[in-house]
């Protein structure tokens, strides 16, 4: 019987679990596996505005982000948020480049924001990707780097964001719908199925869009606007339907 119950012990003293080095590489290997588990990419935010704040908070939600520092061309003294706030310059990006860290361009201007984000990819940098917690993104849907897609905001099936789009609180953008790059959708807007947004446009908070409508590059739609009909690029509308108001 003692012969029987000996076959199922573990290695004796000479057996490799009984060796010193091997349990150290084991609660290495393991540790090494929790290390990568935690680890988190490092971010800095462009921007100390209002835009940058929403942001900032978005980031902080997400579990694979750390943010590091905000960085702004006229920093002031106090921090945003408790993070600290460096000025923009070659020295401070070679920095960050090096640690390998990832952009946010959290700037509301579309065009500002299109301009700091070429720059930053001329040198090299990568970009974030911010979702807020309480936002519903379809799993069929694709978000372009650099994008920011705050509170409450939905993105339906299939639908396409650009690179650097704004998706502001409690917005809407439905189902085959396509943003281009540095779009901002304000808060409360509502886009239906299959409308496309071509790059840097602006709809102002409250718009709504019908199904697949065209609205132009970098036109403007203002607060509460209806669009009905296709906008020409490089406009500025109002109203219900939107009107042109003026060329841009």
């Amino acid at each position: 019987m003692a012969s029987d119950f000996n076959q199922f012990q573990g290695p004796g003293p000479t057996g490799s679990l009984q060796n010193p080095s091997v349990w150290i590489i084991v609660i290495g290997f393991l540790a090494c596996l929790e290390l990568r588990r935690m680890a988190k990419k490092l971010v800095f935010v462009v921007g100390a505005g209002g835009h940058a704040k929403m942001a900032i908070e978005t980031l902080a939600s997400m579990a694979e982000y750390q943010i590091i520092s905000c960085m702004d061309k006229h920093p002031s003294s106090d921090p945003i948020l408790g993070y600290p706030v460096f000025p923009e310059n070659s020295q401070t990006l070679a920095q960050l480049l090096e640690a390998k860290a990832l952009a946010l361009v959290a700037l509301g201007d579309n065009r500002l924001r299109e301009q700091v984000t070429e720059k930053l990819q001329t040198l090299g940098f990568q970009f974030a990707t911010a979702i807020a917690q309480s936002a519903y993104v379809s799993p069929s849907a694709q978000i372009g780097q650099g994008s920011v897609v705050m509170p409450r905001a939905v993105v339906g099936a299939m639908a396409r964001i650009g690179q650097g789009v704004i998706l502001n609180t409690s917005c809407s953008v439905d189902h085959d719908s396509i943003l281009g790059d540095f779009v901002h959708i304000a808060p409360g807007c509502h886009l239906a199925g299959g409308v496309r947004v071509d790059q840097g446009a602006m709809l102002g908070i409250g718009t709504c869009v019908i199904p697949n409508r065209h609205i132009g590059a970098w036109s403007i739609l203002g607060a509460n606007s209806t669009v009905v009909r296709d906008i020409p690029a490089h406009g500025t509308y109002v109203g219900t339907p939107a009107r042109e108001l003026h060329k841009n």
